[in-house]
């Protein structure tokens, strides 16, 4: 754990201007944060009033990643603030609990370090606007006057107490519908430190977000597992969400056995494909995913299942429907007769052709 107390202030600058800063910066960070209302489940909350708080996941550009916890104050006078942190490793628990939570995503450039902190923060675009329209924000760490540097780098004054609240990476943070995991790997591409690749066709790219859609209303998928010499994808039903594909099948066969010795998978969904004879071409929509495969039992599985008898038999869905008064561990005996695939996605990759 580490306490500080930070001064610092924040400008508003021009494209122009952030290109030139850009160029002269000695290194950059990726950086995604989430906002949490409640922070109580980490340990080192226990013995103190504390309920909001913030997590980062920070990545350099050699591929170096950190996950920080921490507690801000509110402003005080001289643009003073107490933060404190704790680092972290990210468990199952805390990948849920940054789902559907505030979050902004930025790339922060260094200009300065020592004596003076300065970096810009160039704010990387998720499936909506921020709930503050910015793009790029400076902020200076100092315990000198801050017009020094104002001057130097030609910043103007600043924001000003009101401004600055405004202008915090909290308020700035919208409620993304995008599963934490592929922010994440959204950023460590921006680094250049992902395992996979950008697309090629930018021009037929999907945003995330429509990606995520075709694969929640696809009817089936192709599932392709591997068996340490060949690849073997085969068609199934499905049903998504918040970042994980479920699959049911019987209980045994290729898929269970190459997932046990090769649980990473990819998952494949096309739709409105159309043949364009005269054009030699196809109209298509189509994404291919990337992910860790698991099976799941007990009160997951169950709450699997009901989620594909919802999208695939609606009229029987309420027979499997999970109630408060049944102990959601037991097994009825269509449950006990399949096995449930848990796919999480890692990374996802969208692509059209129009007619």
């Amino acid at each position: 754990m580490s306490e500080s107390i930070e001064r610092e202030k924040k400008y508003l600058i021009s494209e122009e201007k952030a290109q030139k800063l850009k160029a002269i910066s000695k290194w950059k960070l990726g950086v995604v944060q989430w906002y949490l209302q409640d922070c109580s489940f980490f340990d080192f909350t226990k013995d103190k009033s504390i309920k909001n708080c913030r997590v980062r996941y920070m990545v350099d550009e050699t591929g170096n990643e950190k996950w920080i916890v921490a507690f801000k104050s509110e402003l005080m006078e001289g643009f003073k603030r107490i933060e404190e942190e704790y680092e972290i490793k990210p468990n199952e628990a805390i990948w849920n609990a940054l789902t559907r939570i505030s979050v902004a995503v930025k790339v922060r450039y260094f200009i300065s370090e020592k004596p003076v902190e300065i970096v810009l923060d160039e704010f990387v675009e998720l499936e909506k606007p921020y709930n503050v329209s910015v793009k790029y924000l400076v902020e200076i760490e100092t315990d000198e006057d801050f017009e020094i540097y104002e001057k130097e780098y030609e910043l103007g004054n600043g924001l000003n107490y009101e401004e600055f609240d405004k202008y915090t990476n909290k308020n700035i943070a919208i409620v993304s519908s995008i599963p934490p995991r592929l922010i994440v790997e959204k950023i460590r591409q921006i680094m250049g430190v992902s395992r996979f690749k950008m697309m090629r066709r930018k021009d037929r790219e999907l945003p995330i977000e429509k990606a995520l859609e075709i694969i929640e209303k696809g009817e089936y998928g192709v599932l392709s597992t591997f068996d340490g010499e060949y690849s073997y994808g085969v068609p199934v039903n499905y049903v998504y969400k918040d970042g994980v594909i479920y699959i049911h099948c019987a209980l045994e066969g290729k898929k269970l056995e190459n997932i046990s010795k090769h649980p990473k998978v990819s998952f494949s969904v096309i739709t409105k494909s159309k043949i364009l004879p005269e054009k030699l071409t196809t109209a298509y929509e189509s994404v291919v995913a990337f992910g860790t495969a698991e099976l799941v039992e007990g009160v997951e599985k169950r709450a699997a299942i009901y989620e594909l008898v919802k999208k695939y038999s609606p009229q029987l869905a309420e027979k499997y429907k999970i109630s408060n008064s049944i102990d959601g561990n037991e097994e009825d005996e269509e449950c006990k007769n399949t096995k449930v695939i848990k796919i999480v996605l890692e990374h996802v990759t969208g692509k059209s052709r129009v007619e």
